[in-house]
């Protein structure tokens, strides 16, 4: 028998590939895993039969030969088919879109970084033209959107985007995704938010703060990944975990982070969860103390990887020497086509500034022939090479010349620009 079938405390992108990799092979069973979020047990309320499911604990591994398996590559995130990974006659393919290898030994793999599993299995039923219903479309893009946010995230691909316009063509209710997705908070998640603000502890880590809130939740909430990039955005956290007991012996790690700076992904899957570079979660069976404590250590021992001041600088750079003429200084400045230089003695350190503004308020033909320091301006802000990126974003913020001069012992060494930063921040 085949079987198709994803990961525990599936999501709406983990049903969808699911369902979507049954349309590519029709004699497959669906079989949903036990555990699935609450949104989606409300989908599947409605749905159930139209999808035509089969719950894991109704399924005899034993009639299996065949497992594909899509949104994750690890027997350990299955519900209860380790025993498939010990026989020999079970062959297994796989559709997943995170980066981290998995533990199943897959005949067949298709393993791309896009922002949802779905995306994968859409671009093979559309190559092979393959009919769905506009129900199925609802339920396909309702997993793009679900792990994307709604094309929101960083992780989104242009792939993603396609195949949402794709299924929008083919009969996507918007009304239907907008209302299974909707991040209103009621009375009890606020509560539970309140709770978050006021009962929360940071670590740093490298420049980064990482924040971990462990709070009792009712097992009824549904939004409780919403909850925590909240959290997140509020305390102005680069990576915030959510922790919350669900049973003496089952702990839930939600994890939400700024994927350009932490990877939240790496760090549940350690916990034997899933996820990204910006979201992840993991459903732990161990009491909340330990999670806590394991989750504190996997931060504090995390390394992080960060893009230094020296990374970008520039070292040939034009500057003034104290001894040119205010004239002299605006000529350069024509010739180098820049708003701005520093006035740099012999002894390489940092006098000032010169900038066109300061040369647009000379009133008298006098003043041109001063030296340069009578009308440089000081207190130059700067940074040392192995500062972190984020300290030279927040003091480019609060001056106007669009570089920074970069001190070593009190010795120019160089610069770095608006432009430099720009160019990082985007890939380009």
């Amino acid at each position: 028998m085949i079987a198709v079938t994803t990961h525990s405390n599936t999501d709406f992108d983990a049903l969808a590939s699911m369902v979507a990799a049954s349309l590519l092979y029709p004699q497959a069973l669906r079989v949903i895993p036990s555990q699935v979020q609450p949104a989606v047990r409300e989908f599947l309320a409605v749905h159930w039969d139209l999808l035509r499911l089969s719950s894991r604990k109704s399924v005899d591994l034993d009639s299996i030969n065949r497992l594909i398996v899509t949104d994750t590559a690890s027997w350990q995130r299955l519900d209860t088919m380790d025993e498939l990974a010990r026989r020999n006659d079970v062959s297994c393919i796989v559709f997943d879109h995170h980066p981290a290898p998995g533990t199943i030994a897959a005949a067949e793999i298709q393993q791309e970084e896009v922002g949802a599993a779905v995306t994968l299995l859409l671009e093979r039923l559309q190559a092979a033209d393959t009919p769905f219903s506009p129900m199925h479309a609802t339920l396909f893009l309702l997993g793009i959107y679900d792990d994307t946010g709604s094309l929101s995230f960083p992780s989104t691909t242009a792939r993603d985007v396609r195949m949402a316009a794709f299924l929008m063509e083919n009969g996507a209710d918007l009304n239907v995704v907008s209302a299974y997705l909707d991040d209103t908070l009621d009375e009890r998640h606020l509560e539970l938010f309140s709770r978050m603000l006021g009962e929360s502890e940071s670590l740093q880590v490298g420049s980064l703060r990482l924040g971990i809130c462990v709070q009792d939740a009712d097992k009824g909430l549904t939004m409780l990944p919403t909850v925590v990039s909240k959290f997140k955005e509020i305390k102005g956290l680069d990576a915030a975990f959510g922790v919350f007991p669900m049973g003496p012996q089952k702990t839930v790690v939600i994890g939400r982070g700024n994927p350009r700076l932490f990877d939240v992904g790496a760090v549940v899957r350690k916990l034997g969860g899933g996820g990204h570079a910006g979201a992840g979660s993991a459903m732990v069976g161990s009491p909340l103390a330990d999670v806590r404590l394991q989750l504190t250590e996997l931060l504090q021992r995390t390394e992080i990887e960060e893009t230094s001041v020296r990374t970008l600088m520039s070292t040939d750079v034009p500057i003034l020497e104290p001894t040119v003429t205010v004239r002299q200084a605006i000529d350069r400045l024509g010739d180098t086509g820049r708003q701005a230089l520093l006035i740099v003695d012999g002894e390489r350190r940092v006098l000032g500034s010169f900038s066109s503004q300061q040369a647009a308020r000379i009133k008298q033909e006098r003043q041109l022939e001063h030296t340069v320091t009578g009308m440089m301006r000081g207190q130059v802000p700067f940074v040392t090479p192995n500062q972190p990126l984020r300290d030279a974003l927040q003091l480019m913020a609060r001056s106007e010349l669009g570089f920074l001069p970069v001190l070593e012992d009190g010795r120019f060494l160089g610069e770095i620009t608006r432009a430099a930063i720009i160019l990082n921040m985007y890939d380009f």
